[in-house]
């Protein structure tokens, strides 16, 4: 291995940074909290350098495909959101707290860190005192700069201890060229290395890269370069040091007493953070490789501590994950039952889930439960219960459990609850509601004995987060079987409405030849001609013949039109005399035609045109009384045929409206489908013109206006 590209893809493969645990732990409780702002999230972030880092490498990744990269903690929480940065925070627990929990050696884990947040308020102040416009970016230089140091031990740990071990007393210059020499690589080249393959600003990873440079060299850097390299040179002296005094006239010509200035507080402010985060730190920074004796039972504790931790989260993270994955009730059963098993070793429970038809609460248990033969057919009502431990834990949205000592002049135990401990065989029980929204999604009985009882009721946080799982893949499941049914309704509907549809086209030409049939009767008795009569059946069978075979495309409405060249009189003569000819003899109706002066001729589909008008002559015809007048008139407007139906019937009742021309609206009585005015209106418009309407009392027009 001889090149410092072969040594980057070692450090590629080599696995993931170790995070300080403290930061973790505070972290994932805050990730929990659903009150917490994001702010304050990204308060935590910054205090640690390895998981800032992970937070800008996912939120400039790919994956995420951020527009530009972003630098910001605060702008990464906010654009990732709490549960990605919860969850990135577990993912870095889980990889690397249970590789190697304890300080590695010569590299002081604590003594790393507060060198880190010194470097990172120096230059913040830096950036302050020369007005950089960037102070957020500057203290991420700060608390990045020396990263490489920790991913180079991850790469190489047997080989960097001693590089360590003899820049221990040197200054990191010095630390810098040894790594070189040794593996061809120093921890500001892997640290700079890092931020290009997390994708994150070039000007942060020349910062990390150029931040051990001669000072003549950094003096002709952008700025971000010259503070990581002072705010590095600083943290491992003090204000009064003439090497530190030096650097920070030559880089931004700053007086003695403003370096000064950019110590002020520093230790308070290291010293808070040190106690928020609940951590000791070394009283001075000037060398990360120092391990102190006394601080590695605390680093141990502290990390033994989030191993548990972390392990708890993980198991009910795949638990959880499990529940939301479930398809129907009884994989939901099941993952609770094995989430109670894995978790609080608690095999005696029953899951209560409301039933369909009566809302009562029946048992719900798995093939596997013991008490699956016992407990099949309990069925539980709160109401005829009230007093019961179920139904105060329902009331109260709340787990309870049966050790509560009772209050004075209380007798015997609810004989309900006294059947349930028979049931379960337990000496006692916990009952835990499950909530979503505020609707009971069902209730959990767990089987308790004494001396067990109090390491569930102590874990209630983890208990109550099953619970509002198990509630959400409840109700998860619910909704998507309320959907199904309201789908498969819409679709009946849907189907009904299409059967509604072919049946009433149909009618008309039915209505048409029934009434032909009886004047066939009487010219046949009468010995005269049929001929003509005989036309119009054929003409009017063949049009239920093309409904019957376009019954898809009558439900699809994908139909194309037949567009034809069409004289409009002879088609409007014809439906005229066809409706005029069936009209009963009892019935003193005129039925007329007006044609335009002019002759009239338009491109478009005869059957079509055909449909729309027998539907408004029908509906005329039902409209006027028994001494009606229709009137079906014809014109020329421009660019467009009219064409109107007129009736001296009562009008359209002006609350119906638009609504005349919706399926299922009608102005009829009897059983009528309300479904002709929507018809012809909607064959209109495909043929590219509109149906309107006006009315008053005694009159009532439609009118159909098609492109000539």
């Amino acid at each position: 291995m001889n090149s410092q590209h072969q040594i980057l893809y070692n450090l590629k493969i080599s696995g993931n940074l170790p995070s300080m645990p403290q930061v973790l732990v505070q972290l994932i409780d805050s990730c929990h909290d659903p009150e917490i702002q994001l702010q304050v999230i990204a308060r935590i972030i910054d205090k640690d350098a390895a998981v800032s880092a992970k937070v800008l490498q996912l939120v400039n990744s790919a994956f995420i495909g951020a527009r530009k990269a972003i630098a910001d903690i605060e702008q990464a929480v906010v654009y990732l959101g709490m549960d990605a940065v919860r969850n990135l925070a577990i993912s870095i627990s889980v990889q690397q707290v249970f590789r190697r929990v304890e300080s590695n050696g010569m590299l002081a884990i604590d003594r790393f860190w507060r060198h880190s947040l010194h470097s990172a308020l120096l230059a913040r102040n830096i950036a302050a005192a020369v007005a950089h416009p960037d102070p957020a970016g500057a203290y991420l230089a700060g608390l990045l700069h020396d990263i490489g140091k920790l991913l180079l031990w991850r790469a190489f740990p047997g080989t960097y201890a001693p590089l360590l071990l003899k820049g221990v007393r040197c200054h990191n210059a010095r630390l810098a060229f040894l790594e070189e020499e040794k593996l061809h690589v120093n921890h500001c080249q892997a640290g700079a290395w890092l931020c290009e393959q997390w994708r994150l600003p070039s000007l942060l990873a020349d910062a990390i890269r150029y931040h051990h440079h001669p000072l003549e060299e950094v003096a002709q850097a952008l700025p971000l370069t010259k503070i990581a390299c002072l705010a590095d040179l600083l943290s491992h002296s003090d204000s009064g040091n003439q090497e530190g005094l030096d650097a920070a006239a030559q880089l931004f010509a700053l007086s003695p007493d403003q370096v000064a200035s950019l110590f002020a507080g520093l230790d308070e402010e290291i010293a808070l953070l040190a106690e928020q985060m609940g951590i000791r730190v070394p009283p001075d920074g000037k060398t990360s490789h120092d391990q102190e004796p006394e601080s590695e039972a605390a680093h141990k504790e502290t990390s033994l501590g989030l191993i548990n931790r972390i392990r708890d989260i993980s198991q009910l993270s795949g638990l959880l994950d499990n529940l939301l994955r479930a398809e129907n009730r009884d994989q939901i059963v099941g993952a609770v039952e094995q989430g109670l098993k894995i978790l609080f070793n608690e095999d005696t429970c029953l899951l209560l889930l409301p039933d369909g038809a009566t809302g009562q609460l029946r048992a719900h248990p798995s093939e596997d439960n013991n008490l699956a033969r016992d407990a099949g057919g309990l069925v539980f009502a709160p109401e005829q219960h009230p007093d019961s431990l179920p139904a105060q834990a329902l009331r109260q949205q709340r787990l309870r459990h049966s050790f509560v000592e009772k209050p004075a002049g209380k007798g015997a135990p609810n004989l309900f609850d006294a059947q349930l401990l028979g049931l379960l065989a337990t000496e006692g029980m916990a009952a835990a509601p499950l909530i979503h929204r505020g609707q009971t999604e069902g209730l959990l009985l767990i089987g308790l004995w004494k001396k067990s009882f109090r390491t569930l009721t102590s874990q209630a946080t983890p208990l109550q987060l099953l619970a509002n799982h198990a509630a959400v893949a409840l109700h998860l499941e619910r909704s998507k079987a309320e959907q199904a049914e309201r789908i498969a309704a819409e679709r009946l509907a849907a189907a009904t409405l299409v059967a509604r549809k072919i049946a009433h086209e149909i009618n008309n030409p039915l209505a048409i030849l029934r009434n032909y049939l009886h004047i066939l009767e009487r010219k046949g008795a009468q010995g005269e001609s049929i001929q003509a009569e005989v036309a119009v059946i054929d003409n009017e069978l063949e049009r239920i013949s093309q409904i019957t075979q376009g019954l898809e495309d009558l439900a699809q409405e994908r139909d194309p039109l037949a567009v034809e060249p069409l004289l409009v009189h002879p088609l409007l003569e014809e439906i005229v005399s066809l409706f005029r000819a069936s009209q009963p003899k009892d019935r003193n109706l005129s039925l007329s035609y007006v044609p335009c002066e002019e002759p009239l001729t338009l491109q478009t589909d005869a059957n079509r045109l055909r449909q729309i008008l027998q539907n408004l002559l029908g509906n005329a015809l039902d409209a006027a009384p028994s001494q009606g007048v229709v009137t079906v008139r014809s014109r020329r407007d421009r660019d467009a045929v009219v064409l109107s139906v007129e009736d001296n019937g009562p009008g359209v009742d002006p609350a119906v409206g638009d609504a005349l021309f919706r399926a299922g609206v009608s102005t009829k009585t009897g059983r009528h489908s309300g479904l002709g005015l929507p018809i012809a209106r909607h064959l209109a418009q495909r043929m590219g013109g509109s149906l309107t309407y006006a009315t008053e009392p005694g009159a009532t027009v439609f009118t159909l206006t098609l492109p000539a």
